[in-house]
């Protein structure tokens, strides 16, 4: 078949660079997607160029440019012919899932120094609870999860169990060891905001601190980042009831890690609000049916449903504040030494 410049024959991409042939086998490609340059509508009519960009499992990087339809087509025959290809540009985006409101690709983010994230391996999630089987086969055989990291307390699992997935490894990881009302989800929720009296901004900063502070907390946000340091293949996915605080926190660290700018770790966080928006008008007007109107309880429910900039700024700076730096808290307290943290880019970026 061809396509554009290049052909695919005998599970092969050929394509002609410097006077030569060259043969690159298509389970040797590890990514695959679309790259437009220019801006197309508007009053005047504007230059468009579309672009097949492909990397390799040696991290080279090949671009050829081609229609959209050649490219769609191409990478279609592509995953074909190597089921494992990680296609598109998620940057950070909500996967379309049909029970998941906040499952997210890191795919695509980009670092400090010009490298991208390889996409479909690192998942953040709220609760897998109640699965669609659609959404089942979407993560299994599009994803290729493998690994599940669960954050959660051991009264929120008995209460809301993942669903288990066949050939899926699971890690029960809980961020913190007891009940902590704004950051688990077990009990009645609307009970426990009646009774719940604290300035809600003030409480949740307080917490988000104790995820850096807390020394059983800091231990098992170093087991997760070794889970994902030992991943081999396909995805992991880390969740907690949300996806929203243990894992916003937690997302935060790996992407640090990863050499992710922080403009962009804030970037990733902040998407969980668009992401939680409708389950947040969902509790709204169950409260309503109820006749709770309260503005307090509103702000409750809307903490519990949204993140602020200033939560996740709290947790950088009380990292700054005890070990002087990021790269000392990631040394001394989660482990990743300067080799770990090699390693780890090394995995997860082209």
């Amino acid at each position: 078949m061809k396509y554009g410049k290049i052909r695919i024959e005998d599970g092969n991409l050929i394509f002609a660079k410097r006077m030569l042939i060259n043969y690159l086998p298509c389970k040797d490609i590890l990514w695959a997607y679309m790259r437009k340059e220019g801006v197309e509508g508007g009053r005047q009519k504007q230059f468009s160029t579309s672009s097949l960009v492909i990397i390799t499992r040696r991290k080279k990087r090949y671009e050829f440019e081609m229609t959209d339809k050649e490219i769609r087509d191409c990478i279609q025959l592509l995953k074909v012919l190597n089921p494992k290809l990680a296609t598109g540009f998620p940057k950070g985006a909500r996967i379309p899932l049909q029970s998941l409101p906040n499952t997210r690709d890191l795919g695509a983010l980009a670092t400090k120094d010009g490298r991208h994230i390889l996409p479909r391996r690192l998942l953040r999630s709220g609760n897998l609870y109640h699965m669609s089987l659609q959404d089942q086969d979407t993560l299994l055989n599009e994803y290729h999860l493998s690994t599940v990291v669960d954050f959660r307390t051991s009264m929120e699992v008995l209460e809301k169990p993942d669903t288990v997935l066949e050939g899926v490894e699971y890690h029960e990881i809980s961020i913190v060891d007891e009940e902590t009302l704004g950051i688990t989800r077990s009990g009645n929720l609307l009970e426990m905001l009646l009774k719940f009296d604290q300035p809600i901004d003030e409480f949740m900063q307080k917490q988000y601190v104790s995820f850096v502070r807390d020394d059983f907390s800091v231990k098992q946000y170093a087991r997760f980042l070794d889970v994902i340091l030992q991943q081999e293949e396909g995805a992991v996915l880390w969740h907690c009831s949300m996806g929203k605080d243990r894992v916003g926190v937690g997302t935060a660290l790996l992407l640090y890690a990863l050499g992710v700018p922080m403009e962009t770790i804030m970037e990733d966080y902040l998407r969980t609000n668009r992401c939680l928006e409708e389950d947040q008008q969902h509790m709204i007007r169950l409260l309503e049916t109820k006749m709770i109107v309260d503005n307090e309880v509103m702000d409750k429910i809307k903490a519990l449903y949204r993140v602020k900039e200033e939560y996740l700024e709290a947790v950088f700076d009380a990292i700054r504040q005890d070990y002087g730096s990021e790269e000392m808290f990631l040394k001394r307290a989660l482990y990743m030494t300067p080799k770990a943290v090699d390693s780890l880019r090394k995995k997860y970026l082209v």
